[in-house]
């Protein structure tokens, strides 16, 4: 592929001939050569790109012109694929157009000020990087930081720029899960009075500003995943920055997705959404396997709506799914490996790049290793020297990096180096290690010994400095605490430290939450503390050093501990059903003549041949007689149908709950005394005595807050049930316990487990072989059907309350 870079002059001369060209020869039918079938807009955070696609390679002019500024590719004797159309930019790229003539394809790139452009041949594409520079000093367009405030409005946390020209070019960058956002400002300053502000916001901790390379960036440190629902909303004097729930901004239309584009690069892959505004609400989230992006209030331009198979190529993508959700747009990317996600944000160009994430710890290894090794600047410098006194050689690098080396009487020796293009520091480190030597730097002064006078004169100031605190005056200072006990920081302050949580110490039933002495002790041993329990104050007597790092020490753990309310709900549900349906029917005979008497009873039961009867009762049930006979009471048939069912449906909830602080153990329990009989036999006699038992219903719990404010906790529930029967006395207790450990966010209810039971039981009785005869069989059986069914549901709710006694939910 040839490259042709014009100047703005010549470029003058170059169109102007293509003109003249196409004007007096435009009946020559012209040879086609490449054709260009897409243009596409990629942003990574050091550039914005536009690759150029084509089937072959071509030959290609470049202009670079001014007013307004503006770069220029020309493909002579290529063609415009159908469907290639002019892109609105962001950031360095202003806009984009193509344009199909007699003469061949040009493209006009408008730039923002101050760019510069790289062209990189790819096989038969062009990719062309545009980077910002340093803008000029008469260039006045550029955002002036001036104010920064963050606010909290319902379900949003807005972070609010204000100053002038704050929506000049401007880039958006989402990394790490969506906790990290970075913003550029392309020639760009800032006029805050500090670089660093901290915040105690819902979705926000803190936000650094700086200046390097011609633009002001700001690091936006966010709560977990906060970022991966933002807006980003600029006008001349503000720019706001949503986070969270955020409602979509009232337009004329709703916004368009005009292009979902997948771009490979190697193994890394880009999928680059072009919309036709430049403050979308966007929520990226991965989620088994998938990437999905939300573009809310959005519809899709006519043919994106599609599936792109993209398995053909490297990288982690092997799908791409657009459609509309209700008023939205969902854009699923499907992953074949594990990827990590950032996303990058110009305009109206939204880029995804997605990297599997073995390159990115091979990556980050590589970073360790290069931050281990040592790494020297200083100038390079080049000896060959043969058998050089090595103070001569130290007196040679004292030269070339300008500072001032004081060698002891004990540095002696000859050495012989070739040393070639050496930083001088790095040779320094060689020479000193080849003899055994050290060094000390105070300032531009560098003292050289060997190794072992360095660490007996470091052995000797150590010493000089315990024996200065020995004879130090000793203050005494009264320091009142507000939450923490005098008990336990002096406990720390003598070396000992403090358990976490309070636990029983089944050796004397006594709490303990005290431990043993350890190795650091801020109190001297010159040191004294008297403690006041009635006013929680401390008064401490020790050298000022001393007192200065107590005082330190006590203003960080001095401080309320934050509380928690946790409530469990215990459910049980059950559902009986019993159906019971029998028969009894039987009768007598008697003959006048004394020849058979009764000879229809049954011999077992009664005056019954069959009697399978339901149980039936007063309140259970019923039963319909039928009897037939003569009038002589020669003859008498009985028969009974007998019915009873029975349906319950119970329901118990139990709801314990506890409030307690951070790290602190905390119980809650109810317990009911059971009686039961217990039957003791002594000499033939028989003796009853009732003794009891404990049905608990109790919560156990240790809560631990997470720096983003959710709730590690350790569970034990027990809920025990007394067995009655039918008199109503107890006759066992059932006991149901969940022991466990988990987290939960702020505020959620969750299911800790649940036991489900479910017992069916049909019973047919008869008598044997007619019970099974058709039509009749049910006049010689009972049928008994049972259905009983158990769950145990136990959900648990932590909340974090703050320190007026509300709850923090995210």
């Amino acid at each position: 592929m040839n490259k042709i870079a014009i100047t703005q002059q010549a470029a003058w001369r170059y169109l102007l001939a293509l003109l003249m060209l196409s004007l007096c020869c435009g009946h020559v039918t012209l040879v086609q050569a490449a054709t260009i079938g897409s243009l596409q807009v990629l942003s990574d955070e050091s550039s914005d790109n536009l690759r150029i696609t084509m089937d072959e390679a071509a030959e290609y002019q470049v202009f670079n012109l001014e007013g307004p500024k503006r770069l220029v590719v020309s493909f002579p004797n290529a063609t415009l694929s159908n469907g290639v159309s002019a892109i609105k930019g962001g950031g360095s790229i202003e806009n984009i157009v193509p344009v199909q003539d007699s003469s061949g394809v040009r493209i006009e790139v408008g730039l923002a000020s101050g760019t510069a452009y790289e062209i990189i041949e790819k096989g038969n594409d062009l990719l062309v990087k545009f980077s910002g520079q340093a803008p000029s000093a008469k260039n006045s367009s550029g955002t002036v930081l001036q104010d920064i405030e963050v606010r909290e409005l319902d379900n949003v946390t807005e972070l609010i720029l204000r100053g002038q020209h704050m929506d000049a070019n401007h880039n958006a960058l989402l990394s790490n899960d969506g906790a990290t956002m970075v913003l550029d400002f392309w020639g760009g300053k800032s006029s805050l009075p500090k670089e660093y502000y901290t915040y105690t916001a819902r979705r926000l901790n803190h936000v650094a500003i700086g200046s390097a390379e011609g633009r002001m960036r700001l690091v936006v440190s966010l709560l977990s995943e906060a970022g991966v629902n933002h807006q980003i909303d600029a006008s001349a004097n503000e720019m706001v920055i949503r986070f969270g729930n955020i409602k979509p901004i009232a337009h004329a239309g709703t916004m368009l997705v005009e292009a979902i584009d997948f771009q490979p690069d190697d193994r890394i892959a880009h999928l680059v959404i072009r919309t036709d505004e430049s403050n979308p609400i966007i929520n990226l989230q991965e989620k088994d396997g998938k990437v999905i992006v939300d573009l809310k209030k959005a519809q899709l331009a006519p043919g994106q709506e599609r599936s792109q198979d993209v398995r053909a190529f490297p990288g982690p993508v092997q799908q791409i799914d657009s459609y509309a959700v209700d008023k939205d747009v969902r854009i699923v990317a499907r992953l074949r490996q594990k990827t990590v996600v950032t996303s990058y944000q110009t305009g109206n160009v939204l880029t995804i790049t997605l990297k599997p994430a073995d390159m990115i710890a091979v990556a980050q290894a590589d970073e360790d290793v290069a931050k281990d090794e040592k790494v020297y600047s200083g100038q390079k410098v080049t000896f060959q020297y043969k058998d050089i006194d090595i103070r001569n050689a130290l007196q040679l690098i004292a030269e070339m990096s300008e500072l001032n080396i004081i060698m002891s009487d004990d540095v002696t020796g000859v050495l012989t180096m070739r040393l070639v293009d050496v930083p001088w520091d790095q040779a320094l480190d060689i020479i000193l290690s080849t003899k055994g030597l050290g060094k000390e730097k105070n300032g531009n002064v560098i003292r050289i010994a060997p190794l072992a006078v360095l660490k007996s004169d470091a052995d000797a100031r150590k010493d000089a400095k315990m024996s200065a605190e020995q004879v130090a005056t000793l203050d005494t200072e009264f320091i009142q605490l507000g939450y923490a006990s005098v008990n336990d920081v002096s406990t720390i302050l003598k070396g000992g430290s403090v358990t976490s949580a309070v636990k029983t110490d089944p050796a004397n039933n006594q709490e303990s939450g005290i431990g043993g002495e350890g190795g650091l002790k801020l109190l001297s041993k010159r040191g004294s503390i008297l403690l006041d329990e009635r006013s929680n104050t401390m008064i401490i007597t020790d050298t000022r050093e001393r007192l200065n790092n107590i005082k330190l020490l006590i203003s960080v753990i001095d401080k309320p501990m934050q509380q928690v309310l946790i409530e469990a709900r215990i459910v049980e549900a059950s559902d009986t059903f019993s159906r019971d349906l029998g028969v009894k029917w039987g009768g007598s005979y008697n003959d006048a003549g004394g020849k058979f008497t009764n000879n229809l009873s049954g011999a077992a039961v009664g005056t019954n041949v069959v009697d399978l009867g339901a149980v039936v009762g007063a309140g259970a049930g019923g039963a319909v007689g039928y009897t037939l006979g003569t009038l002589s009471g020669a003859l008498n048939l009985n028969l009974e149908l007998s019915a009873a069912e029975t349906e319950g449906d119970i329901k118990v909830v139990s709801s314990p709950r506890v409030f307690t602080s951070n790290l602190r153990e905390a119980l809650i329990e109810q317990d009911e005394q059971i009686p039961f009989d217990q039957v003791t036999t002594t000499g033939g006699a028989t003796t009853i005595t009732p003794i009891f038992k404990s049905a608990k219903l109790s919560l156990r719990v240790t809560p631990q807050i997470t720096a983003d404010q959710r709730i590690i906790m350790e569970l034990k529930i027990n809920k025990d049930t007394p067995v009655t029967n039918a008199g109503g006395t107890a006759t066992a207790i059932n006991t149901k316990t969940v022991e466990t450990r988990l987290l939960v966010n702020n505020g959620e209810t969750v299911v800790l487990g649940g036991i489900y039971t479910q017992t069916e039981a049909d019973q047919n009785s008869g008598v044997p072989g007619l019970m099974d005869l058709p039509l009749i069989g049910s006049l010689f059986k009972r049928k008994i059907k049972t259905k009983n069914r158990s769950e145990l549901l136990i959900f648990i709710t932590p909340t974090v309350i703050n320190a007026e006694g509300t709850s923090k939910n995210q």
